[in-house]
């Protein structure tokens, strides 16, 4: 296998330096001078030279010119690991790029606390971060790059990104091009599907007399089967905030065809696109008739003690309770469920696990969008040609891509004989711990998998899920929100105001509460936003038809 890569990697140079060669040269660019050089998307070979938006890194006669040292600034998302193991990962890192591309790397994070604001203040201060992680479902991707947030990376690419570029097809780069530019660089070698879940122990529900969780009306016995036999014990030991969204997300999957896509508003989803079948109209399930059965259902939950009763002020780590038998659910994507089958184990060997999936009544899940988890370059950044040898690096390079991953080999992980990634003896969470954000960088061909003695439960989720996927139906459509601006942020503001009190029962009499989020909706502009986007996505739908 070694020998393959070795060749493959071989021909990919000797092809790239025949393209290079036997190119004229043309006018130095940079990205206000593009004339000089053919697009990268068209196809066409590249020229002999180029001098990259920064001018620090050009490429002149076909080789790039790293002589001036550089430090590449790459924001990510996400409580850095208490430990501080991330600090020492960075330091091995950078001694690599350093040798091989004269340059350092800086990362910066964003703590979860409130990081959605934070995140948008750095980008409107007009910071010069590098690689930023951004994703077009959760982190408002295509919103930014409508504000000029981002770099266009068109012409760069295949000169300091090659191994993404010729791994990418044009339909791939076509998901991540606004207004013929592209401006993200896609998570697309990962196999994912995420679709939501809340676990729960399966030996209680046996215990209960109940055979699976399976639907709300289950789970309602479940939950009231834990009041009753388990003193001390939440159902579901949660705290709310202003982006809880999960019981809405069940009772939608379980009881309507609405789906989340292309036009839906932030994480309360108060607009959302109709069905999978009809996935190019807009609604709101909030307007449906059953939502208001949700809103009393969750309001006779809320006051049995399903969830603590100062859930909308409750600082809890549910994982940790219900690892600890404190809390009877744990509300996640399935991506996160694996490794709760040794998590568990080891809290408590006795029980048992088992997933309520949201989507199996419908049988299916809309496949993710490759920017779902997507990195870009500021609009301001001072070295993007070297974040994007950088880049490359993180997700195609063998070694890099195992520290990045996986930390340091000795200290975060070990292979044992059998080619499985296991904690190394005397590892220790508390100074060991190590965790990398860059989610987009994750290559399926360069994983070591983990140990773990509960394959063949995971197995067996696979097996469930993979067959429920339906491909993304929206291809590369992007809602220009320039016209409704001020409506896309009143309607979300709506739903972070009403929403997660609604879910959990807090927000006073139900009919009530129903009718003032409708009326905010309203006084948001929804029509006018709903009518907007609807129009873009008949003109993309038909554009695309022809």
């Amino acid at each position: 296998m070694k020998m393959k890569r070795l060749i493959s990697m071989v021909v990919l140079v000797v092809m790239l330096s025949l393209s290079l060669a036997g190119c004229s040269k043309s006018k130095e660019t940079n990205s206000n001078e593009t004339d000089g050089t053919q697009s990268a998307q068209s196809g066409d070979s590249k020229s002999n030279s180029y001098k990259g938006p920064s001018g620090n890194t050009p490429v002149v006669d076909g080789k790039i010119d790293t002589s001036k040292f550089v430090t590449v600034k790459m924001l990510v998302l996400g409580d850095p690991p208490k430990s501080g193991a991330d600090k020492n990962v960075l330091a091995e890192l950078n001694k690599i790029f350093k040798e091989r591309l004269n340059a350092e790397l800086d990362i910066q994070w964003i703590e979860w606390n409130n990081y959605e604001t934070k995140y948008q203040m750095e980008l409107v201060s007009g910071s010069d971060i590098d690689l930023i992680f951004t994703s077009s479902t959760w982190l408002n991707l295509w919103d930014n790059a409508q504000k000029d947030a981002f770099m266009d990376m068109t012409e760069m690419i295949p000169y300091y990104a090659p191994q993404l570029w010729a791994d990418t097809k044009k339909e791939e780069w076509d998901g991540c091009t606004y207004k013929g530019k592209i401006v993200a660089l896609p998570e697309h070698r990962k196999w994912q599907l995420s679709t939501p879940i809340f676990a729960y122990r399966k030996d209680w529900a046996k215990e209960f007399g109940i055979e699976k969780v399976d639907s709300m009306d289950t789970l309602e016995q479940y939950c009231k089967g834990i009041l009753a036999n388990k003193p001390g014990v939440v159902p579901y030991n949660v705290g709310g905030s202003a982006s809880s969204n999960e019981l809405y997300s069940m009772w939608m999957r379980q009881n309507t065809d609405y789906v989340e896509g292309p036009g839906c508003v932030g994480m309360a989803a108060p607009v959302v696109n109709k069905s999978y079948e009809e996935c190019w109209k807009l609604a709101s399930p909030v307007f449906d008739d059953k939502f208001l059965d949700f809103a009393k259902k969750m309001k006779e939950w809320g006051d049995a003690g399903f969830w603590p009763q100062d859930v909308m002020s409750a600082t809890v780590d549910t994982k940790t309770a219900f690892l600890s038998g404190k809390s009877g659910i744990y509300s996640m994507n399935v991506s996160n469920y694996y490794p709760l089958f040794q998590d568990l184990d080891k809290e408590n060997p006795d029980a048992e696990l088992d997933a309520f999936f949201f989507d199996e009544k419908r049988g299916y899940c809309i496949s993710d969008v490759m920017t779902q988890d997507a990195c870009s370059i500021t609009a301001n950044a001072k070295n993007p040609e070297r974040a994007l040898m950088m880049y490359d690096l993180f997700q195609y390079d063998k070694d890099i891509y195992h520290l990045t991953q996986y930390g340091i080999e000795g200290q975060q992980y070990v292979v044992n004989k059998d080619g499985f990634r296991e904690k190394p003896e005397g590892y220790n969470k508390d100074k060991d711990e190590y965790f990398w954000d860059m989610w987009s960088t994750r290559n399926d061909a360069l994983e070591i998998p983990e140990y773990n003695p509960f394959k063949e439960q995971i197995d067996a989720v696979n097996a469930k899920i993979k067959p429920w996927t339906k491909m993304y139906p929206w291809g590369s459509f992007i809602v220009d929100t320039s016209a409704v601006n001020s409506q896309v942020t009143a309607i979300n503001e709506a739903g972070t105001t009403w929403l997660p009190a609604i879910q959990f029962g807090k927000a006073g009499d139900p009919e009530d509460a129903v009718k003032q989020y409708r009326d905010a909706l309203t006084n948001a502009g929804m029509d006018s936003y709903i009518e907007e986007v609807e129009r873009q996505m008949q003109e993309y739908n038909s554009s695309t038809q022809q």
